[in-house]
């Protein structure tokens, strides 16, 4: 599959994932919980739907589903802890938390894109 086509497929299940990550941290704030708390409340929800989505449509992985998921974890959890460094930043900075959410999940997306593609779901050899 072409680069492009992976990058259109993945943009489009990150457009589903991100609508339900952040319906999840905007309802927590709204709430009452904290931006951190919130966003890694958010992330948790989408930990899930991002695998499946990314494994069986993206990618659409022929690896053995717990060799797959072994490489996701760290993978995930290196985006979550650069989205994580952004929002902290950007809250740092006074930046309104809304748009230092919308900006830590653009860190997210860019850092997990290129760990899935060179990472997680690379065509190994048999």
């Amino acid at each position: 599959m072409s680069l492009t086509k992976l990058v259109a497929k993945y943009s489009l299940s990150g457009l589903i994932n991100t609508v339900v990550g952040y319906a999840v941290i905007f309802a927590c704030m709204a709430i009452g919980l904290g931006p951190r708390l919130s966003n890694a409340l958010g992330y948790a929800v989408g930990f899930v739907i991002s695998f499946l989505q990314t494994r069986y449509w993206v990618f659409r992985s022929a690896s053995r589903v717990v060799d797959d998921a072994t490489r996701f974890v760290p993978a995930f959890l290196a985006a979550f802890g650069v989205n994580f460094v952004v929002l902290q930043a950007l809250l740092w900075l006074g930046v309104n938390p809304y748009i230092a959410q919308l900006s830590a999940g653009c860190a997210f997306i860019g850092v997990g894109f290129f760990l899935n593609y060179v990472f997680v779901f690379r065509r190994r050899k048999k």
